[in-house]
């Protein structure tokens, strides 16, 4: 389970981004939620928190968060007015977007505000919402419809340090190991 989230969050938790996620097959990780709860232990003391944010029957989708990097993202103008328009409180704490967040999540309909809380920039989550594939630069770590030099720079670091992870996670080192949070 380790590697699935090194290589899915290996950003986050390095702190080159507010947030990832993966999604975790209950049946090849059955104590994945309690997994959860033991990361959290060690991670939560360095700034980083596990949260369930999406289960169904064959699956949890696990953001993996930095609040402080998160909170500081958000207040971006246009990341506020644009979760505004989605129905969040500008002025609400972290922990209330999330459950928002979570609430919306139960729909049958991924919420297009997820970019958001990834750090996606806000021009690209519009693009993406008012145009779909028009005007597409191309797909990375999302779908990008502006400033391409700045997203390509973004996604080859995120690549290396996914890459940089796996390959710690993959010699045997725990997460916890690599980040100092036994």
């Amino acid at each position: 389970m380790e590697k699935a989230i090194a290589r899915q969050c290996a950003p986050a938790l390095a702190g080159i981004k507010p947030a990832n996620i993966v999604s975790l097959d209950k049946n090849k990780y059955p104590d994945a939620e309690n997994e959860i709860v033991k990361l959290n232990e060690a991670f939560n003391k360095i700034g980083v928190y596990f949260e369930i944010i999406c289960r169904c029957e064959n699956r949890i989708l696990v953001f993996v968060f930095r609040p402080k990097i998160l909170e500081s993202y958000l207040e971006n103008e246009g990341i506020r007015s644009f979760l505004s328009s989605c129905g969040y409180n500008e002025d609400g704490a972290l922990c209330e977007k999330l459950e928002k967040l979570k609430s919306k999540m139960k729909n049958a309909e991924f919420p297009h505000e997820i970019g958001a809380f990834l750090g996606y920039p806000v021009e690209d989550i519009y693009g993406f919402i008012n145009h779909k594939d028009k005007g597409l630069l191309f797909v990375g770590e999302w779908k990008v419809y502006s400033n391409p030099e700045k997203a390509k720079q973004s996604f080859k670091r995120y690549s290396s340090c996914r890459a940089a992870l796996v390959r710690r996670v993959s010699d045997g080192k725990a997460l916890a190991e690599i980040f100092k949070a036994a």
